[in-house]
């Protein structure tokens, strides 16, 4: 990476364990591009309840690559409605999957090998 991980706890206090979480995936989100630009995680409690299970963590993820930022967010407590989490780890794990997705999606499309739909006519006959 060209700029070094950018790690924020907003509203609970900094945690090793989490950060060795967001390591772990950084380092497997590398596999599937060979240039990451920066990443930045973001991992905040919305209220500073001290509620147990009623202040459920948001997980912000942004990855940068040459030509695009790909951005996850993960709200457990915008789920409307969705069965959700209050564990950061989870969030966590569900976030870089769905920045890992992003990334492979875009290196596709990068390397053209995304397919387009065809409309069934053949026009070359």
């Amino acid at each position: 990476m060209d700029t070094p991980l950018e790690l924020s706890f907003h509203n609970m206090d900094s945690s090793d364990a989490l950060k060795t979480a967001v390591d772990g995936h950084l380092t497997k989100l590398k596999q599937f591009h060979d240039h990451i630009i920066g990443c930045r995680v973001v991992i905040e409690m919305p209220h500073k309840s001290h509620r147990t299970g009623q202040n459920i963590p948001d997980v912000h993820v942004v990855v940068r690559v040459p030509g695009k930022d790909l951005v996850v967010s993960r709200e457990a407590a915008h789920a409307n409605g969705k069965k959700s989490t209050t564990d950061a780890y989870a969030l966590l794990d569900d976030a870089f999957r769905a920045a890992q997705q992003q990334l492979k999606d875009y290196r596709r499309i990068r390397q053209g090998d995304v397919k387009t739909k065809s409309n069934g006519l053949d026009i070359g006959s």
